[in-house]
């Protein structure tokens, strides 16, 4: 064949979000009336070992490269096994993507959520010598035209959206693997021959993605403590799901263990998976579905699953609609009030350092795994934002470097609506524990209190309190001094603690005071709805409203709306004074 495109002669790009022959409607649309089939993956170093413009944050640790090194190794085994291949390059989509494809009528690629991938996508059309780009959405439950609300202006909150889906949306099925894959095309040019020979052979190591070796080594080395042995594939993907729903039968019970923290039952830890498209949401539901028709159970928790999936949609769609604000600093309402967190907070943070037990247990967890339950990832997150006034971008990035289930849309919009900037419609879909009217410092300490809670600190911290070895640089440090009540974390930020709505909240004899306060909150729980921390709520009562941070700022602090907590400033320890850029 000449290197002159034909129109039945294709390729098709896989990303990190698609990486499944399975219920792959890219897949799908490129066997279509194809003569021959060429996929094609391409690595670039700038999504690795690379700095970002957020507080020393890289694109990616090495232990997330590694788990998607293992998916593509995956991938490519099941395209092998249908007498097909992957062609997989070294550097940039937009000049390996069109050399490779260069005979091609059409490259085929799931079409990206968030604008870097949308960029990213254009830059590869624009090189295209001869063939087109054709973007083909998957990777949700409901698709764009058939999601019952206009995918270019979503609803900020949850609950419409879910509505919306529910009584004008359409559900598809998912699509099963192709039974033939269409055959690799062939040169007579010798040097195409052997280029593409090359790459159906090729697959970079962790130092070919700009590691060192030390922290290659250490990224193949698994914590014993983690929650789960994760492997990158969509073999693996499928051995989990069966385990955990019906070998196990865990999913009955799934909206009552989800809020747990240590083990690997709780919940169905399918996430990283989910994230580089090894099994699709579409899939999980129609087992889930199937679950119910075998075991005869249909309860709540075999509800949840599915509704967890829709959240999911909608933190996607909210990703593709905003765009660009998903990134900013004011997020979507272009809120300008100014963080006064310093550097050094940030890094004990990351670290695990700051001295909060629970806020701790998480940050190492996430270093040494790639992992962390969704309440730890809402602690935690909480802690940074209102505790330390941090800018919550950094803590985003963080969480990017880290998270094998690390997803643009999810992370970035979750964390953007953290601290409310998604508006009023958007609520902060928070832990029902924690009162806006108290210091979160004073809350904290219910929370560690918790039997479940305290054996997840031992779990992490127990005979660890020099500091975390990570799979990067070493950071052995002394934890930072903890405040010594609720009334110097408050002052600390600049605050008056005259303005506080419960001047009970100022620790005098800690040991009771939380235990008065937890006897408090269990009262209140008996009439409050059980709010979701795996992911989303029900967005009732005033612990989950979309005023949460302007309330949090005025009840606490006492300081004027739409105002950070001041904290004693050092000379340059402003962020804005700092070398990071804010957008």
């Amino acid at each position: 064949m000449s290197r002159k495109a034909v129109d039945g002669h294709r390729a098709l790009w896989f990303r990190c979000n698609d990486l499944r022959l399975d219920d792959n409607t890219a897949l799908q649309a490129a066997c279509r009336h194809a003569e021959s089939l060429l996929p094609v993956y391409v690595f670039d170093p700038s999504h690795f070992n690379a700095l970002t413009r957020y507080g020393g944050a890289r694109k990616s640790s090495a232990r997330r490269a590694r788990f998607l090194l293992e998916c593509v190794a995956s991938l490519r085994g099941r395209l092998e096994s249908f007498g097909s291949g992957l062609a997989v390059g070294l550097g940039k989509p937009s000049e390996i993507v069109p050399r490779f494809s260069a005979s091609c009528g059409a490259v085929v690629v799931s079409e990206g959520f968030c604008s870097e991938e949308k960029r990213e996508e254009a830059q590869v059309a624009s090189r295209l010598a001869r063939g087109e780009l054709w973007r083909v959405w998957g990777g949700t439950l409901f698709f764009p035209d058939e999601l019952g609300n206009d995918p270019d202006n979503i609803p900020l909150g949850h609950m419409q959206f879910r509505s919306n889906c529910r009584s004008r949306g359409r559900m598809r099925d998912p699509i099963t693997e192709p039974s033939r894959l269409p055959p690799l095309p062939r040169f007579g040019n010798e040097d195409a021959t052997a280029e593409l020979s090359a790459a159906l052979k090729f697959l970079p190591s962790l130092q070919d993605l700009g590691y060192s070796r030390e922290e290659a080594d250490a990224a193949h080395v698994d914590d014993p403590r983690r929650a789960l042995a994760w492997e990158g594939g969509e073999e693996a993907a499928w051995a989990r799901l069966q385990k955990w729903m019906f070998e196990d039968d865990r999913l009955k019970d799934y909206r009552d263990t989800q809020n747990g923290m240590v083990g690997e039952g709780y919940s169905s830890k399918l996430s990283p998976w989910i994230a580089r498209g090894c099994i699709s949401p579409r899939r999980i539901r129609k087992e889930a579905l199937r679950y119910e028709a075998e075991r005869m159970t249909k309860n709540f928790s075999t509800y949840w699953l599915t509704n967890m999936l829709e959240w999911r949609d909608f933190m996607i769609y909210i990703a593709r609609s905003q765009g660009d604000r998903i990134f900013k600093l004011g997020g979507v309402i272009g809120d300008r009030s100014p963080w006064h967190g310093t550097p050094e907070d940030l890094q004990a943070w990351k670290d695990g350092r700051t001295g909060e037990e629970l806020v701790d247990a998480g940050m190492r967890e996430l270093l040494l795994t790639g992992y962390m339950s969704m309440r730890a990832r809402h602690i935690t997150a909480t802690y940074l934002i209102y505790d330390l006034g941090v800018d919550w971008r950094l803590g985003a990035a963080h969480f990017e470097e880290h998270l094998l289930d690390y997803d643009p849309a999810l992370n970035w919009a979750m964390w953007m609506q953290a601290p409310g900037l998604l508006g009023r419609g958007g609520r902060h879909q928070g832990l029902l524990h924690f009162s806006v009217k108290k210091s979160v410092a004073s809350q904290r300490k219910q929370l560690s209190d918790r039997a479940p809670d305290r054996a997840y600190i031992r779990h992490w911290l127990a005979g660890d309190r020099r500091g975390v070895v990570t799979d990067g640089p070493s950071r052995l440090e002394a934890p930072q001094e903890r405040p010594a009540s609720a009334r110097q974390v408050l002052l600390a930020r600049g605050g008056d603690s005259a303005g506080r709505a419960d001047p009970g909240d100022v620790d005098e004899d800690p040991e009771a005071d939380a235990k008065r306060r937890w006897a408090r909150m269990e009262r209140f729980r008996e009439h409050l709805p059980t709010q979701l921390t795996e992911g989303v709520g029900k967005g009732k009562g005033k612990h989950g409203g979309g005023e949460r941070t302007q309330g949090y700022a005025e009840d606490v602090a006492g300081v004027p709306k739409k105002s950070r907590w001041r904290r004693r400033k050092k000379e340059g320890s402003s962020y804005y004074e700092s070398a990071i850029p804010v957008t």
